[in-house]
């Protein structure tokens, strides 16, 4: 199935991880420098940042909500039920084919009793829309050529090739009941009561997340709509370059064009270019606050921050990530943003 790349972690999170940039190799990120991605030039004057008044994100798990969340995992776990027609969209296939180039098969292209659900994406334009109509013993010979560049196997991008499929059975997806069989085919749990208070759990857990993460951005915003900004248009275009660059290299490596990208989301040009600079403009705003607010607090690095921070980062301790960082500068202005970010929730004031 073709996958779109999506945005890399930006605003208050982008304050808290390293930079090292989405879609990178690994031994490109560890060579990347505090500086390349996360210096920043311009002044601020801040405005209220402490006692800022919000009104609290409310976090309750509504009936209506856990409903959909039951009716959701019900229609992704359904029932295959053979029939006896031709088959169409949405239905899967089972399938025996061969993939034959110039009347030879091909490496890969061979298989026996595989399940193919039609409109999924997992196969090369073309295969799937052939087996529209098929019914149960059916044979087809499909002519396609596969895509260039096709990345599971340059040999074969761009070359015509023929498969020959047979049409063992054709199933129909029908949303099950829920019961402890149900419960069982899918999950860890016996009976509905005991997998619906797990999900319940989940749910709330992800509401309150959702909340705080709300609560944070709202805070960090009234602060920032409430300061001065100067100098800072070369650092916006500077992170503007970064940001697209990374969703790119994430677009190529999953194979995906820009111009892929953009229909998938119903987007054009400008637009996308619209958005991320938004989100330049916010990360860069975000980082000059977060520092004055450091500076003026004259707060402290402790252990335990430090720790917090490569926790976030999933490293062992902070030398951990000071070593990923590439330097101690990088690892310190992390700690110094989660500093500054626990003193201003501190000293909020929630309705």
């Amino acid at each position: 199935m073709r996958k779109f790349a999506k945005l890399c972690v930006c605003g208050v999170a982008a304050a808290l991880v390293l930079a090292s940039g989405c879609g990178k190799k690994q031994e490109e990120a560890d060579q990347t420098t505090a500086e390349e991605t996360t210096a920043v030039s311009g002044e601020v004057e801040l405005g209220q940042y402490k006692g800022v008044e919000l009104e609290k994100t409310d976090a309750s798990l509504t009936d209506e909500e856990f409903q959909t969340a039951v009716d959701a995992r019900l229609e992704a776990n359904p029932d295959w039920i053979e029939v006896e027609r031709p088959a169409q969209n949405g239905d899967t296939v089972n399938i025996d084919y061969v993939g034959m180039r110039d009347g030879e098969a091909f490496e890969g292209g061979t298989d026996q009793g595989y399940d193919l659900v039609l409109g999924s994406g997992s196969f090369i334009d073309g295969f799937e829309d052939g087996l529209i109509g098929a019914v149960k013993g059916q044979e087809l010979s499909l002519e396609l050529t596969f895509p260039d560049p096709y990345r599971n196997n340059p040999d074969l991008a761009g070359q015509p090739v023929v498969f020959d499929v047979t049409v063992n059975r054709v199933e129909e997806p029908r949303t099950p009941e829920l019961n402890d069989a149900f419960v069982q085919r899918i999950s860890d749990f016996d009976t509905v009561d005991a997998w619906e208070t797990d999900l319940r759990s989940q749910l709330e857990e992800q509401k309150a997340q959702q909340a705080e993460s709300q609560d944070d951005f709202n805070l960090y915003n009234a602060i920032m709509e409430s300061s001065t900004f100067t100098g800072i248009d070369e650092s916006v275009d500077a992170e503007l370059n970064r940001l697209m660059e990374m969703n790119e290299s994430l677009m190529a490596l999953q194979g995906v064009t820009l111009e892929d990208y953009l229909a998938a989301y119903g987007l054009d040009q400008e637009v996308y270019e619209t958005a991320w600079r938004s989100q330049a403009e916010y990360n860069v705003k975000m980082e000059l606050m977060l520092k004055a607010v450091a500076e003026q607090e004259n707060l402290e690095i402790t252990d335990e921050i430090k720790q917090e921070v490569a926790d976030m980062n999933g490293m062992e301790d902070y030398d951990s990530l000071v070593e990923a960082a590439g330097n101690e500068s990088e690892a310190e202005r992390l700690a110094r943003n989660y500093a500054a970010m626990k003193f201003l929730k501190d000293n909020a004031v929630y309705k």
